[in-house]
């Protein structure tokens, strides 16, 4: 019997680990979650935009849109702030 939780690929999800961390300084479950998030989306747009913007103009769908929009606001603010620290010389504590 499979494991519920059990990643297809495994090494992907070091590679996703590692990813968050160094793009928001610290990679905690739920910031992972919110990079496999704002990939997957990111993703969308660019292949098929028009999909994208047809689900975002559904009124059902605003609640969603207006989520991913704060995860990718988060996400940018973390990143900024790990290459503030990064250019000032600080070091993590």
């Amino acid at each position: 019997m499979e494991q519920p939780n059990k990643p297809l690929v495994p090494e992907l999800e070091e590679l996703v680990y590692k990813f968050t961390e160094l793009l928001t300084g610290e990679a905690t479950p739920e910031r992972i979650e919110m990079v496999k998030v704002w990939c997957l989306y990111s993703h969308m747009l660019k292949v098929m935009p028009q999909l994208i913007q047809h689900w975002a103009s559904e009124p059902n769908h605003q609640e969603a849109r207006g989520q991913i929009r704060q995860i990718v606001e988060q996400i940018k603010q973390w990143n900024m702030e790990k290459n503030q620290k990064s250019q000032n010389g600080s070091l993590p504590q």
